[in-house]
């Protein structure tokens, strides 16, 4: 019965396979004549794509469910090789439509930026040759919208930088108490070795007196 489920279920696998093939194929006719924005018949290529590929997921997790099920020992060489190979398939379909979509994608920007910076040309030539006739109240105007913009972008750059400006300072202080607490353990070390050197010192000194008391009294015994 497994055997029988596991046939069933990869020749859906292999149907998917055909079926996405086709439509990477047709996808690609995209690519040789991109478009200003996507038509019809390219989104509906580009639906089925991402359709199939979620059908085979589901497909290859049907086959993983079907082999976990058997028993290790039952399950044959060939079946593993042939779901690794699906997989592979699917990677390698999956790979090739994103490539696909992205270089689509960017020769779409392309164009468009370069539909744009043509047009931008087109507008000066006119407005150089209609320069005599043009009213002054637009082109301040034009002139006004551009220096907004301007300062737009200058009041953000101003903002992050007061931003990280305050960030440095607020670093900066943390870094200043934490050498004043440094310079305070540092000049507490000289303090302690004072007081080291004072209990030695008169450590010494009772040392000396308790010897000179010994010496005397074994003095005195032996005259005595």
């Amino acid at each position: 019965m497994s055997s029988a489920t596991f046939s069933q279920t990869r020749s859906q696998a292999l149907n998917l396979e055909k079926q996405t093939e086709l439509l990477l194929s047709q996808y690609s006719r995209f690519q040789a004549a991109v478009t200003p924005e996507a038509g019809p018949d390219e989104l509906r290529v580009l639906a089925g794509i991402k359709q199939l590929l979620e059908k085979r997921d589901d497909t290859i997790t049907k086959l993983n469910r079907i082999t976990e099920a058997q028993d290790i020992n039952a399950v044959s060489t060939s079946k593993l090789q042939q779901l690794t190979r699906h997989k592979e398939i699917l990677n390698d379909h999956r790979k090739s439509y994103l490539k696909m979509e992205a270089a689509i994608q960017d020769e779409r920007n392309k164009n468009n930026l370069l539909f744009s910076v043509r047009s931008d040309i087109t507008a000066h030539k006119k407005r150089t040759e209609q320069g005599a006739s043009l009213n002054a109240n637009d082109y301040i105007l034009d002139e006004r919208v551009r220096v907004d913009s301007a300062n737009s972008f200058a009041d953000r750059l101003l903002q992050q930088a007061y931003h990280t400006r305050d960030e440095l300072y607020s670093q900066r202080q943390y870094l200043a108490g934490a050498q004043l607490r440094m310079l305070g353990a540092v000049q507490a070390v000289p303090g302690i070795n004072v007081l080291i050197s004072k209990i030695n010192t008169r450590r010494k000194r009772d040392t000396l007196i308790l010897a000179t008391v010994i010496s005397v009294c074994i003095l005195l015994l032996f005259f005595l």
